[in-house]
C-alpha cells in the first residue's frame, strides 16, 4: 500500500534526520567558533560527548513511550495517551534536571574528565553553566517529538528548530555581538523557543485529535 508506506516513511525520515541534523549543527558551530580559537571547538566537542550520555537516557524513555502512545491512541484510549505523555515528561524532566545540576555545580569535574588544561577547563566551565539550563527546557521538545511520532505525525519541524533553523542563526549573530560566549547562549535560547512551539503544538493536537 502506497499510503501505508508513505505514512511510515514520513515519520521515519523525520527520526532519521533528527540524528543527521546533529552533525549539521556541529559542522556549522565549528565554523562559527573556528575564527576565535581551536579551544572553543574542543570545548564544544567535550560538551557533545557529555550531553550524549544525558540524552541517551531520555532517548530510552522516548523509545518506550512511542509504541505505548501509538497502541493506546489506536485503541481509542485518549486519556491513557495523555497520562503516558505526562509520565514520560516527568521522567525525562528528572533526568534533565540532574544534568542541569551537574553542569551548574560540577563543570570543572566534567571538563576534567577530558582535559587538564586550565584554559580549556575555564572556557568549558563557562560553556556548561550557560548551556545546562537548556537541558530542562528541551524536555518538552524531546517528549513532544516522540509523542508525535507515536501518533504517526511528523516531528521534523521540531528537530529542525532545535538543530538548525533557530540555533545556527542565533549562534552566528550572537558570536558577532558578544564573541564565542554567544554560541553557548544560542543553545538555551533555541531550546526555549522550540519548547514553547512544541508545547503549543502538542496542546493543539490533543485538543483536536484526542
Amino acid at each position: 500500500s502506497k499510503e501505508i508506506c508513505g505514512g511510515m516513511y514520513s515519520v521515519g525520515i523525520a527520526a532519521t534526520l533528527n540524528m543527521a541534523l546533529t552533525s549539521l549543527l556541529l559542522t556549522a558551530l565549528n565554523a562559527i567558533l573556528a575564527p576565535f580559537s581551536q579551544v572553543y571547538i574542543l570545548v564544544l566537542g567535550v560538551y557533545y560527548k557529555l550531553q550524549a550520555l544525558l540524552y541517551q537516557g531520555a532517548s530510552g524513555v522516548v523509545q518506550g513511550m512511542r509504541p505505548l502512545i501509538g497502541y493506546n491512541y489506536g485503541a481509542g484510549e485518549q486519556e491513557r495517551v495523555k497520562k503516558i505523555f505526562r509520565a514520560a515528561l516527568m521522567i525525562v524532566g528528572i533526568i534533565m534536571i540532574a544534568g542541569t545540576l551537574l553542569g551548574e555545580l560540577m563543570p570543572d569535574f566534567l571538563m576534567g574528565l577530558f582535559t587538564q588544561t586550565a584554559s580549556t577547563v575555564e572556557i568549558g566551565r563557562t560553556a556548561l553553566r550557560i548551556i545546562s539550563p537548556g537541558f530542562v527546557m528541551s524536555t518538552v521538545s524531546v517528549i513532544a517529538s516522540g509523542a508525535f511520532e507515536g501518533l504517526g505525525l511528523k516531528s521534523l519541524k521540531i528537530s529542525l528548530m532545535r538543530y538548525a533553523v533557530i540555533i545556527i542563526p542565533i549562534a552566528f549573530v550572537l558570536s558577532r555581538i558578544v564573541g564565542p560566549t554567544g554560541v553557548w547562549h544560542a543553545f538555551w535560547l533555541a531550546e526555549l523557543i522550540t519548547a514553547v512551539y512544541a508545547g503549543a503544538s502538542w496542546k493543539r493536537t490533543i485538543t483536536v485529535s484526542l
